[in-house]
């Protein structure tokens, strides 16, 4: 990987604040072709890039700080470039998908001027689907019809019209995005008869779409769930235990995410903490604060007073209605 950004003479790194853990180097003599606009769906960030010639290095986390460890899944609209990492590489074109396991170093080349868009992704979110090899933190979809289309589009559409979604809606559609990268990822890596995990898998990501979904209700249980899903609540609990985890314990941990997540949000001010228990789904404001402290180890206000905030993601315009996704998935493959 070092060895490929030592032939390139002519880069020229400059500094890039939404990039905190990547190093930038520009490959052409235009940094001002280089635009990262970025905003929040739900709990994850989603950037719109477009760069010249360029290799990007990423950084490898220390992987200490869960805030800190993401997947960024990127889909390819324009341009051609090649992933690099101790083992091995991978080139990527238009239309493909590719998943990278930030807390490992790796680097793309890309040497003609390239169109994406990137999803910031919380490991919580991703590893129940799609956990990655310990060498390899890069995995690869090519551009494809199928499932890969439905992929490609479900990514273009909820970036589209996130903003006319709520919070939970988001959420929801985020968790429905990581089952079908697992679904997709499956079906590549599996010959057709050998696919008897995807029921499995489809079965899986029904229930934490619908877990996403009615987060707010507070009588939530395992036997609504259940129910409105037309399943039995031991198998429901047996799909969960593949991500060691038990039906209660997700929702007490995705509820307090969500908490978590208003108390640093500058537009929740107003609001107090109890009004954000409730709206999280809480109908006991003990409970809350026992769970939260447990969860975090600070009180709800120490956590509300010393949350880092994030003003890009506010101050940032929303690329998606400025025509900054095409209209037509179906023409960057």
């Amino acid at each position: 990987m070092m060895e490929s950004r030592s032939k390139c003479s002519a880069e020229k790194q400059i500094a890039c604040p939404q990039l905190m853990d990547k190093t930038v180097e520009l490959l052409s003599d235009h940094p001002a072709d280089l635009s990262i606009r970025s905003r929040r769906v739900a709990n994850v960030t989603l950037s719109e890039i477009a760069t010249p010639p360029v290799i990007v290095t990423q950084d490898c986390l220390s992987g200490e700080d869960s805030e800190a460890q993401h997947y960024h899944l990127v889909l390819v609209f324009e341009g051609e470039g090649t992933y690099h990492w101790a083992n091995g590489s991978q080139p990527q074109k238009p239309g493909d998908i590719v998943l990278l396991d930030t807390t490992m170093p790796s680097q793309v080349i890309s040497h003609t001027p390239a169109r994406l868009v990137r999803w910031c992704l919380p490991q919580s979110l991703v590893h129940p689907f799609l956990p990655l090899s310990k060498s390899n933190p890069l995995l690869h979809l090519p551009a494809g019809d199928g499932l890969m289309g439905i992929l490609t589009r479900h990514m273009c559409e909820l970036a589209r019209e996130a903003d006319n979604l709520d919070d939970c809606i988001q959420q929801g559609l985020l968790t429905h995005l990581c089952g079908l990268l697992g679904l997709a990822i499956e079906a590549r890596d599996r010959p057709e008869p050998k696919r008897h995990y995807n029921y499995r898998s489809f079965q899986r990501q029904r229930v934490l779409t619908y877990i996403e979904t009615h987060l707010r209700d507070p009588d939530l249980t395992v036997r609504q769930a259940a129910a409105e899903l037309g399943m039995s609540s031991r198998w429901l609990h047996a799909l969960l235990e593949d991500m060691g985890e038990s039906f209660a314990d997700l929702v007490a941990r995705r509820r307090l995410e969500n908490s978590l997540a208003l108390l640093g949000d500058p537009g929740s001010e107003r609001l107090s903490i109890a009004e954000i228990a409730f709206l999280c789904g809480f109908n006991d404001l003990s409970t809350f604060y026992r769970r939260f402290g447990r969860q975090y180890g600070v009180s709800p206000g120490e956590a509300r007073r010393t949350r880092t905030r994030t003003p890009l993601a506010a101050q940032q315009p929303n690329p998606m209605k400025a025509g900054g996704l095409p209209h037509r998935v179906e023409g960057f493959a």
